[in-house]
């Protein structure tokens, strides 16, 4: 057999560590390509992950991010999803006497509305008292009380009422009634309530010391059946930011027929109004802080007597004018309800839709036009 020199074996082995070679570097880029390829193509659980990122991240032409796509709709505060909760609206005493109130500062809307003898009293509607202490000083209802808690699907909390008016549930001078109205009166749920006998020893007036609390409140709300509300809009639009492009509105004055006045001083700090009356900054007992809006809406309405020439009616379902300060500015508004059981809508003067900014409201019901000074 012929055998191969030793000058052959070495040319053999000098090809095959060649060819060796040669695939070691195909391997390299091969696999260089092939992570260079994974890293620009992602796998389908990061392909998703990114969607949602970029879905999150999208703007559009103006470069402004995607809109809210849940808001409560009392405040307008954003969530993640949409609102379920509970209303209860309570009847505040507002005289000087009486104060300070006590956990106002955490009701969504504040109403304040005219009612006999010249005085006021408020109506604190509250989407979520499950972390509100003390509430109150609680007092009677009337009958416009009981037509404001019902546009909110709320349950009137109060002691008694104006006889034949609020305890029957009419609402008007017409004497039209609330079907199945729901409330929830001391006089027939007593142990969800309770009198504040330091504040009588220190030389309050009885009827000044009626309170409740949060706790209670949602005791007596699954005692009674009362569940969510059937509406979840109201009837209220916001957002971020508001600009009415309306008059300074630095201070604002609504005025009462019967004299008295509640002034808001606008906070440029915070970006938010101060209440002030009785000569005072108005505070909240639980807190010891100034109560602060960020809207401020006063409506016209008609104010009639009932037939005793004592107990007041206001007009609370049809349309009038009246005007809302966000931010600084004010600008003339109209308002409408068409029944007892649709919402209250706010337009500007033009019939455009009005936009409340993200936070709580103070509205005023005044009896007479013109009783707002601003400046």
């Amino acid at each position: 057999m012929k055998q191969i020199s030793n000058s052959t074996k070495r040319i053999i082995v000098l090809a095959l560590a060649g060819l060796l070679a040669l695939l070691m570097v195909v391997v390299v880029v091969l696999t260089s390509c092939e992570k260079k390829q994974s890293a620009n193509q992602p796998t389908d659980a990061s392909t998703e992950a990114t969607q949602q990122i970029q879905t999150e991240d999208t703007q559009d032409s103006t470069g402004a991010k995607d809109a809210v796509s849940f808001r409560h709709p009392l405040t307008g505060v954003p969530l993640e999803q949409p609102w379920s909760g509970q209303l209860t609206a309570v009847v505040i005493n507002n005289l000087k006497k009486a104060m300070p109130q006590r956990g106002i500062s955490k009701a969504d809307i504040f109403y304040e509305v005219e009612v006999e003898g010249d005085i006021t009293r408020c109506l604190a509607v509250f989407s979520d008292f499950t972390d509100v202490d003390v509430i109150g000083p609680i007092r009677s209802a009337r009958t416009y009380f009981s037509s404001l808690a019902v546009s909110y699907d709320a349950p009137l909390v109060h002691c008694g009422g104006s006889p034949g008016l609020a305890l029957a549930g009419r609402y008007g001078a017409s004497g039209d009634t609330i079907d199945n109205w729901e409330h929830i009166d001391q006089g027939a749920n007593g142990q969800y309530f309770y009198r504040d006998m330091d504040r009588y020893s220190s030389g309050y007036a009885y009827e000044h010391t009626l309170f409740t609390t949060g706790e209670k409140l949602q005791k007596a709300m699954e005692a009674n059946g009362y569940n969510t509300p059937d509406s979840k809009s109201f009837g209220l639009l916001f957002d971020e930011g508001v600009t009415l492009n309306g008059q300074t509105a630095n201070e604002v004055t609504v005025k009462f027929k019967g004299g008295k006045t509640t002034t808001f001083t606008f906070d440029t700090e915070k970006q938010l109004y101060k209440m002030y009356q009785h000569g005072q900054d108005h505070i909240d007992g639980n807190t010891n802080e100034v109560v602060t809006f960020k809207n401020v809406i006063a409506i016209y309405t008609n104010q009639t007597y009932h037939s005793d020439g004592y107990h007041k009616f206001y007009d609370t379902i049809g349309s009038g004018e009246g005007y809302a300060a966000i931010n600084g500015q004010i600008v003339p508004i109209k308002w409408s309800r068409e029944s007892l059981r649709t919402n209250y809508t706010y337009t500007l003067a033009d019939g455009t839709p009005l936009t409340l900014d993200v936070g709580t409201t103070y509205i005023a019901l005044v009896g007479i036009k013109h009783d707002i000074a601003y400046k």
